[in-house]
């Protein structure tokens, strides 16, 4: 081969080698994810501005909380064998509750059982948690009983294994009045759900390869499946705070840029949706957010906030 054509095919070779396998290499759930989700109950209307609303990737699962260990918790959704994710959320206005259903598909079982075990045990872990829910007819499952001391919320959320899919399905409420939806919601879901959307023949463990985790590893840090849960409670939060906007403080009325009305916030307060994104709420604000009428600060939904870097010193 002359010596221009071998460099020409070692360069070809080189730029070959750069291709990511895995994207290629990944399997296709079938039937797709939007289609597995089950049919809220009547008179609840699906929200589409939710930042859980369709697919996600592990890495929107892990930045959802805006841990500073999602990059680690991405690794680990990927090591568990995560092939994709969808979601859905939805309200009642009437009767105040959201309710937010997600699938997660892995390679396998084995690393959608091996990622609910884990999340069972974080969950349990956090200050939110009260106790454990309990539903018939659902194989391998857990559930839970949350309270929100910051909002007056709770919410009870059952996760289940079928086949290769990991479900969620979780209910928040001003009130302890949604347990009963949650199980309900959860055996209709564990029932329309398929067997399995990747061939179990195609599963790692069947293929006699051993994952690079045991069942019982908890990386530190890990976001808990309830992470869903609390999305939900920040949806609800801004919906209640829409119809509160009449009592928002006078200050509201004389301010000088009217702004979109709602912010989005986490249920801890410490970021906003900007539609794609959490952004953190002391480094930036929403540029749709109602100002002060001398721009030094921004209306969240509940409490005036200071505009990072505004020259004007907020008024007293």
């Amino acid at each position: 081969m002359p010596r221009v054509n071998r460099l020409l095919f070692a360069a070809a070779v080189a730029a070959l080698a750069m291709i990511p396998v895995s994207a290629s290499a990944a399997p296709t759930p079938s039937p797709s994810l939007n289609t597995v989700l089950a049919q809220p109950p009547s008179g609840f209307t699906e929200l589409t501005t939710s930042p859980f609303h369709g697919s996600f990737t592990a890495h929107d699962y892990a930045q959802s909380s805006g841990s500073d260990k999602a990059d680690q918790v991405e690794k680990t959704l990927n090591e568990f064998g995560f092939v994709d994710g969808f979601g859905k959320t939805w309200l009642h206005q009437t009767d105040r509750h959201a309710l937010i259903e997600a699938v997660i598909a892995f390679k396998g079982a084995k690393g959608a059982k091996d990622w609910m075990t884990a999340a069972q045990a974080d969950d349990k872990k956090s200050s939110s948690y009260t106790h454990a829910d309990s539903v018939d007819g659902i194989a391998t499952y857990y559930g839970g009983h949350f309270s929100y001391s910051s909002d007056g919320t709770v919410g009870d959320l059952f996760s289940f294994v079928k086949g290769n899919d990991l479900f969620i399905v979780g209910f928040v409420s001003t009130k302890d009045d949604v347990l009963t939806l949650a199980q309900n919601q959860a055996k209709s879901q564990y029932n329309s759900a398929p067997n399995e959307t990747i061939p179990s023949s195609q599963w790692p463990e069947n293929q006699n390869k051993s994952g690079p985790f045991q069942v019982g590893y908890i990386i530190g840090g890990l976001i808990p499946v309830v992470v869903i849960l609390g999305i939900a409670v920040a949806v609800f939060g801004v919906v209640r705070n829409r119809r509160r906007a009449s009592m928002a403080p006078a200050m509201a009325g004389a301010a000088g840029t009217g702004g979109a009305p709602g912010v989005q916030m986490s249920g801890d307060g410490k970021y906003w949706w900007d539609g794609q994104a959490w952004r953190d709420a002391t480094t930036e604000a929403p540029p749709s957010a109602q100002r002060s009428a001398d721009g030094a600060l921004w209306w969240d939904g509940q409490t005036w906030r200071p505009v990072p870097g505004a020259t004007t010193p907020p008024a007293s």
